[in-house]
């Protein structure tokens, strides 16, 4: 094994246990690992926006992540206000996906960089540690089967790809990523999803079910969505805080994605 794949695999490794022991313990270290991940994504964005200030960059966290995180945070859970910001947050991914149809880039980064940080990172993730610190008693399984279904789905649409993967996806933003590939991942999180229904959680079938779906579609459509942004930004990584992982943008921006998608599920069903 090189000494690149040594260090992705303990990387990989220890970043796994530490994500998923924070996620199972409660509540509260639930919420400071989300809290995290929006504040150092947040950084990551304004460094990709704003390479030139320092300022901005502070300013982009600010504004893009602690800001929408203590306002959902003192609001109502199911509240006008939150299903209005939970509303913005899937327009706004919506039109994420739209932008990867488009020939030119319809996305205001450099004009209106902290907005667009916020409705892609800090209001989902607002929402969501609102969810979570919603659920009585706490039910590790959401945040912990969300992040294990993306983890299925981004692996097997790279085995499947790399072994029978020919017909390319989105060659212009990802051009290793394979209709094969995906439809593998499809296959594979959604019998994940309905294996996550036989251990003890407070969600149903039907939850779990339609979750693996979404997590698959709109998880798949999170990472081409940053794989635009970083290509018209021209760089490999969003960061290097994870080494030989790049990001924290690079390694969550699949999970912040569908996060306003599996809200919506969750309030439609309950």
């Amino acid at each position: 094994m090189s000494s690149v794949l040594r260090t992705r695999a303990i990387t990989g490794i220890i970043f796994s246990i530490i994500v998923l022991a924070l996620l199972i313990k409660n509540s509260f270290s639930a919420t400071i690992l989300l809290a995290l991940i929006a504040i150092l994504s947040s950084y990551e964005y304004g460094r990709l926006v704003y390479s030139e200030s320092k300022v901005l960059k502070i300013a982009t966290v600010t504004v893009s992540a602690l800001v929408p995180i203590t306002a959902i945070w003192n609001m109502e859970f199911g509240s006008s206000t939150y299903k209005i910001l939970l509303y913005f947050a899937l327009a706004w991914a919506l039109i994420n996906i739209v932008n990867l149809y488009t020939k030119n880039n319809i996305i205001p980064h450099k004009k209106l960089g902290m907005l667009v940080s916020a409705l892609y990172i800090g209001i989902p993730i607002g929402l969501f540690i609102s969810l979570i610190n919603n659920l009585t008693p706490y039910d590790y399984l959401l945040p912990v089967g969300i992040i294990v279904l993306i983890w299925m789905s981004d692996s097997m649409a790279y085995l499947v790809g790399s072994r029978i993967g020919k017909t390319k996806l989105f060659p212009s933003v990802s051009p290793n990523k394979t209709w094969e590939g995906t439809l593998g991942a499809g296959i594979f999180t959604i019998l994940a999803s309905f294996g996550i229904c036989f251990l003890k959680t407070e969600f149903t079938l039907t939850f779990w079910l339609l979750g693996g779906i979404i997590i698959w579609i709109f998880g798949g459509y999170g990472d081409l969505v940053e794989s635009q942004l970083k290509r018209y930004y021209k760089v490999k990584d969003s960061g290097n805080f994870l080494p030989g992982h790049g990001g924290f943008l690079d390694r969550f921006d699949s999970f912040i994605f569908v996060l306003p998608f599996v809200i919506l599920l969750y309030l439609s069903l309950n």
